[in-house]
């Protein structure tokens, strides 16, 4: 689970930024929306409204892109991080960017930072807390003369000299300390446990025109649990469904030829491809109840835009819950009735353990639910004159419980909204 992410320098986010997850004092729907890790209360979700171009997007961007760095093996050094720093000024646009992000791994909390322009990383560390203070694992600098990355290694870690050199050699000077022990078989638990969390546990930005369907379908055929999960989800939202299965049938040969234009094969693998009897389609039909005759099948093409949205995005939030893992998703409302985002969060908050749900939304409906929110973990986003994103939580304002948040946020309160011109253009 996430503690907290600072981010600095990078799209439109100039100034560090700091999203955090740890509970304010507030006692409302603690059983709902608190996980302990020790002395400390993490939240289960986070929401970010704002205006278009605000930098909601970006926000969740950077932590996908923490994520990527983390565990992108680079070819060569000559490639680059990736990173794209703030384009506005100047000071800026030749500066680092700069990661925090603190996490947990069951009850052990980890702390990695990292510093890095957009050819090579200035400064990474790992620590973790076996007590109140950090630990050391790892800390790596850049030797500007040498243009080598040094990596040294704390003074408790159970390594051999030949083990800390084959790491250190490995490590390009564009890519983590993480990417490169992910590759090489060394027994180092503690790095292996941080390696995992951003592998397994941190799952890439899914955004609006994110695929999502062969993801859920593969999961639906592997497993009874995730077919029950998705029948109870669609079922709960007023989608009365039986059951639903896959039907595989042959490929035709004027489908194959259309998948051929995109299939970099040769003329020899190519007519292998097309001779191939046993190339299957897979397409999902819904059965769904009628009073009298039974159940009906429909192709899931056959279905509504929200059908199609709850389905692909159930599979992943059964993945989520039962893996443990940080849900990250742009836009979460599109495609879905305000009432059946609504049934989404719930469902999410009620069934998870220690996953986490960050995703941004326009939907302020979502904000006319104040009985079953909590104010920290609503934030928002606003562009500064420079234009440079902010954020900012629903926390940080004198707003009392009992008055709307809705209208407040309509009223302009909390900021985060779009300032519109007149609707007579120019000509």
């Amino acid at each position: 689970m996430i503690h907290e992410f600072k981010v600095q320098n990078f799209l439109s986010i100039k100034e560090e930024q700091v999203l955090s997850f740890e509970a304010t004092t507030d006692e409302t729907l603690q059983d709902i929306y608190i996980v302990k890790k020790g002395k400390i209360n993490l939240l289960k979700m986070g929401v970010i409204f704002g205006a278009n171009a605000s930098g909601k997007t970006n926000l969740i961007k950077s932590i996908e892109f923490l994520r990527d760095f983390t565990l992108s093996d680079k070819a060569d050094k000559d490639r680059g991080t990736g990173h794209t720093s703030f384009a506005f000024d100047n000071n800026f646009r030749e500066g680092n960017g700069l990661f925090d992000l603190s996490f947990f791994v069951d009850q052990l909390r980890f702390r990695y930072t990292v510093e890095l322009n957009n050819v090579f990383v200035v400064k990474e560390q790992l620590v973790y807390y076996p007590g109140s203070q950090p630990a050391m694992i790892f800390s790596r600098l850049h030797n500007e003369t040498k243009d080598i990355a040094e990596v040294e290694f704390g003074s408790t870690m159970k390594l051999k000299t030949t083990e800390k050199s084959i790491i250190e050699t490995n490590t390009l000077i564009n890519m983590s300390v993480i990417a490169a022990f992910s590759k090489l078989n060394i027994d180092f638990p503690l790095l292996k446990a941080a390696t995992s969390f951003f592998k397994n546990h941190l799952t890439p930005l899914i955004k609006p025109g994110t695929s999502l369907r062969k993801f859920t379908i593969d999961r639906l055929e592997k497993s009874a649990q995730t077919k029950q999960f998705l029948l109870d989800l669609l079922n709960n939202a007023d989608i009365s469904i039986d059951d639903m299965k896959v039907e595989k049938t042959p490929i035709t040969t004027e489908a194959k030829e259309k998948l051929l234009r995109m299939l970099p094969l040769n003329e020899a693998d190519a007519a292998k491809f097309l001779a191939d009897d046993k190339v299957l389609s897979k397409n999902l039909i819904f059965y769904h109840k009628l009073s009298e005759k039974g159940s009906i099948g429909l192709s899931i093409d056959a279905e509504s835009m929200g059908t199609n949205r709850l389905f692909d995005l159930g599979g992943l939030l059964f993945e989520a819950i039962s893996s443990k893992s940080v849900l990250l998703i742009d836009e979460l409302e599109n495609s879905l009735h305000p009432d059946l985002l609504i049934h989404f969060i719930n469902t999410f908050l009620v069934n998870a353990n220690e996953a986490q749900l960050i995703f941004t939304t326009h939907d302020i409906n979502i904000l006319s639910e104040q009985d079953n929110l909590r104010k920290d973990i609503i934030w928002f986003t606003q562009k500064s004159a420079e234009g440079a994103t902010e954020l900012y939580s629903m926390a940080d304002f004198n707003h009392r419980k009992e008055l709307s948040f809705l209208n407040a946020y309509k009223a302009g309160k909390f900021g985060a909204k779009p300032k519109l011109g007149s609707i007579y253009l120019k000509n």
